[in-house]
């Protein structure tokens, strides 16, 4: 009784959305309405597409949507134990483990490991011949993570190990034949994963009762309601999801930074006179809610590229969506990607302006701008996420000038999955800058 087409049988229409999605979902919107059925990455959905659904997906106040089992074929082997494979009471049990770690004092502690890292590698660049922004941000804001995450510099064979678990169980999450048999690249994505799990579980207690600004070590030394520490492998599973969501995430939030940045130069010098006019050599913790148009090119870049451009839920109820009754089992996706992009909401929706946000656009609606979620699930990493961002490009505009090799890149191919990027790893062409 739900209007759509699940497309092509068995592919449906996979392989066009995962070169196209906006098109794919806006010519659903178009043709059958807010609410369809879509045969969507191998698996049928109902998607439901607007900011009212993704508030009440998000919201869930009868807890009829679980993020487990929406997540669990494509991603269940990787994240198992992680928050995202966690639904309801046992999900904000969960989230406990991580409290400290996230309060402000940890935040500030931050700040402080990050800049030594980020200045090493920065002043690296400006010799590389040929250089391409994506794999060398990937590189600096994974050794940011060892260091914040783990309280590790990555140096020697074993931390070059774990950067290519990393890398492994990564690549595994978009194989296509999802089999742990040899061979496949499933298997190697796996194999990844148990080698992180091992890792993980192994640190956690090496970090019991010790003292340390890494989350590691924060994470390890909490305990729950009952005085008890959470089992060593509860914290690994959290710390492997944690760590591989934030770095492939704000690896992507800087790289399409970077991309607009280098297309429009006027924005770009703008919060270069921005962070100049503080007068300091790096972004400070008390420095990061001062600096309003690198806020709002923060939220402008994740608005266009969301780090999370679908969500999945399915229902343990019958639940009422839009009008129509779902039955108990149904996969559900809403699509921030697509919200962020309707022009019922937002003028010039594929156009990079941060200044939309101090006109307050996204104030129509509490949840037109969702690109970290909401509810129970709002990505309890958000506030990570924002600081990293600010002190990685404060530091790229504070020592360089960076703009396209080719005049023709801003209209090259991008690629939307797992996380969006240019296709060519956006090679730039770096003037360095003496600070003042």
């Amino acid at each position: 009784h739900i209007p759509g087409s699940y497309g092509l049988p068995l592919l449906g229409d996979t392989i066009s959305f995962v070169l196209n999605p906006f098109e794919v979902l806006d010519a659903h919107y178009k043709k059958y309405g807010a609410i369809s059925k879509a045969s969507l990455t191998f698996q049928k959905f109902v998607v439901a597409l607007g900011p009212e659904y993704i508030q009440q997906l998000m919201l869930d106040s009868k807890q009829s949507f679980s993020a487990r089992m929406g997540y669990n074929a494509p991603l269940g082997d990787f994240f198992a134990g992680g928050l995202l494979m966690r639904d309801f009471d046992e999900h904000k049990f969960h989230r406990r483990i991580m409290q400290t770690a996230f309060k402000i004092d940890a935040m500030r502690s931050y700040v402080d490991l990050m800049h030594p890292i980020i200045d090493r590698e920065l002043s690296r660049w400006g010799q590389v011949a040929d250089f391409q922004f994506y794999p060398h941000i990937k590189t600096l804001l994974l050794d940011v993570g060892a260091k914040v995450f783990l309280g590790m510099d990555l140096d020697g064979p074993k931390t070059r190990d774990l950067n290519q678990s990393f890398l492994d169980m990564n690549e595994g999450t978009l194989s296509l034949i999802r089999k742990d048999w040899p061979g496949l690249l499933y298997r190697k994505g796996m194999n990844g994963r148990r080698a992180l799990e091992k890792f993980f579980i192994e640190l956690v207690p090496q970090r019991r009762g010790s003292q340390g600004n890494d989350m590691a070590t924060f994470f390890a030394n909490e305990k729950s309601e009952d005085g008890e520490f959470y089992s060593d492998r509860v914290v690994g599973e959290h710390l492997i999801f944690l760590l591989l969501a934030a770095h492939d995430t704000t690896t992507s939030a800087l790289t399409m930074a970077a991309h607009y940045l280098a297309h429009d130069q006027q924005w770009q010098e703008r919060l270069r006179e921005e962070l100049t006019a503080l007068g300091k050599p790096h972004l400070e913790y008390e420095d990061l809610a001062t600096v309003a148009d690198l806020d709002n090119c923060f939220r402008e870049i994740v608005r266009l590229h969301p780090p999370v451009p679908m969500m999945m839920r399915r229902t343990v109820k019958e639940v009422e969506l839009g009008g129509y009754a779902l039955q108990p089992h149904t996969m559900v996706m809403i699509s921030p990607l697509y919200t962020h992009r309707m022009e019922q909401w937002w003028s010039k929706p594929h156009q990079f302006d941060p200044d939309r946000f101090a006109r307050e656009e996204h104030k129509q609606h509490s949840f037109m701008w969702a690109p970290f979620g909401g509810g129970a699930h709002k990505c309890i990493g958000l506030h990570f996420a924002d600081m990293l961002f600010k002190c990685a490009l404060a530091g790229l505009l504070l020592n360089y000038r960076f703009s396209y090799t080719d005049a023709g890149q801003f209209e090259g191919r991008l690629q939307y999955f797992p996380f969006a990027k240019p296709m060519d790893n956006l090679p730039l062409r770096l003037e360095p800058l003496r600070r003042a």
